[in-house]
């Protein structure tokens, strides 16, 4: 007698402006895709959405390896932290900066359409709908390293990973400042104020804002 088997469901697509709704959860893992990036660096990165975030080291090491021969890199904003448990243990963690996003460069869009198939947690690399169409696709967003290098220069400044936000939102910005004092120092974007707290925001290419949590009186007003 032939045993049935359960037909699997259709990979779904996550729809781009609801990818970002959780917050950083903490793990223990990923620092291998948290490297120092080169300031000078002049890479382009796409940005690779997954269905799930628990999927994301072994998710890197697979498009790695996939594409080892061209020097394909991954990338996850995330930052070390010491969580402190209700029983007073202690235990170091990873907390993932932007949910469920690798930013992965060294491959091309056409690679990048392929590999999705392969991959079943990649539920999509990022479309850039303002461009025209390549190879039959509509082009995929890219994020040049030095923006990227801004964003993990911002996580290692601030005290706790959860100071750092991404988020599509329409925002009303106010003036533009400038950090003068602490870790922060020489950072620049537009004020932001919600619900009692005081942010810096800047643009993360064309996907969206980040916000950085700030004190006003570590900031100047930029002429």
């Amino acid at each position: 007698m032939a045993i049935a088997t359960k037909k699997q469901p259709p990979k779904q697509s996550v729809v781009p402006d609801k990818l970002h709704k959780s917050s950083g959860s903490a793990v223990s893992a990923v620092q291998d895709f948290n490297v120092e990036l080169d300031p000078e660096g002049t890479n382009v990165w796409f940005v690779a959405i997954l269905s799930h975030q628990k999927y994301t080291t072994d998710c890197c090491r697979f498009i790695e390896n996939a594409f080892h021969n061209q020097d394909c890199r991954c990338y996850v904003p995330s930052k070390e932290e010491v969580h402190r448990y209700p029983n007073r243990t202690k235990r170091k963690v990873r907390k993932f900066v932007i949910p469920r996003m690798i930013f992965v460069t060294g491959l091309n869009e056409e690679q990048a359409y392929n590999f999705i198939p392969l991959w079943p947690h990649v539920d999509i690399f990022l479309p850039d709908r303002a461009k025209n169409r390549t190879h039959g696709h509509v082009a995929l967003a890219q994020i040049a390293q030095k923006e990227l290098v801004r964003l993990q220069a911002a996580i290692q400044g601030v005290a706790s990973a959860d100071d750092v936000s991404f988020t599509t939102e329409n925002l009303t910005l106010e003036d533009k400042i400038e950090v003068v004092n602490g870790n922060l120092k020489g950072f620049f974007g537009n004020y932001y104020h919600d619900e009692g707290k005081d942010y810096l925001v800047f643009a993360l290419g064309r996907l969206g804002n980040i916000k950085v949590k700030v004190s006003l009186e570590d900031c100047a007003l930029l002429k």
